[in-house]
């Protein structure tokens, strides 16, 4: 698809039809919707759709925001409806691992990007590690002292991949 072609779906009329739908719907009383789940969906639908169009359109910008605007929607989501516990304690792990799920996108938008691999798994592994202290598998100093021993492997992590991604010089 040509991207003017893709610029000229209006994503935002949409956008509109769907919550006019999500609207008639609670006003029949068939499903029922507060105000905050309507925010929370559409975060969640503006995300997704701001994912699909950068892969669509070939265009990288809106790609990280659009994927934490999803998966922390998600995780908002999550909560509200009680299918995870809604406390901080759930929800700054669940964050930490949404924004290193939006760096593995940026990631499988440009296999080269190897570098973008060591924030993401730095973010979900802190996410796991926290959210595995809260349920009980790991105790929280164990945590803090793996993290105050093995930060400079970022370092190295992050330099090495960013020296193997150098372009080649031309002659």
């Amino acid at each position: 698809m040509d991207k003017k072609e893709f610029n000229r779906i209006p994503f935002f009329g949409i956008i509109l039809v769907i919550v006019g739908v999500g609207l008639l719907l609670r006003q029949l009383h068939i499903l029922q919707l507060d105000g905050e789940s309507m925010v929370l969906f559409g975060v969640i639908a503006y995300g997704a759709v701001m994912i699909v169009r950068s892969f669509l359109t070939d265009v990288r910008q809106s790609l990280f925001f659009g994927s934490l605007c999803f998966y922390s929607g998600l995780v908002l989501a999550l909560g509200k409806y009680e299918l995870i516990e809604s406390s901080a304690y759930i929800y700054v792990p669940g964050f930490l691992i949404a924004t290193g799920l939006s760096f593995t996108m940026l990631f499988l938008f440009n296999f080269r990007d190897l570098h973008l691999l060591v924030p993401a798994l730095i973010f979900i592994g802190l996410g796991v590690a926290f959210m595995m202290t809260e349920v009980g598998y790991l105790y929280p100093s164990d945590v803090k002292e793996a993290v105050r021993q093995y930060w400079p492997v970022a370092f190295i992590l992050f330099g090495a991949l960013m020296i193997i991604r150098r372009p080649a010089k031309k002659v």
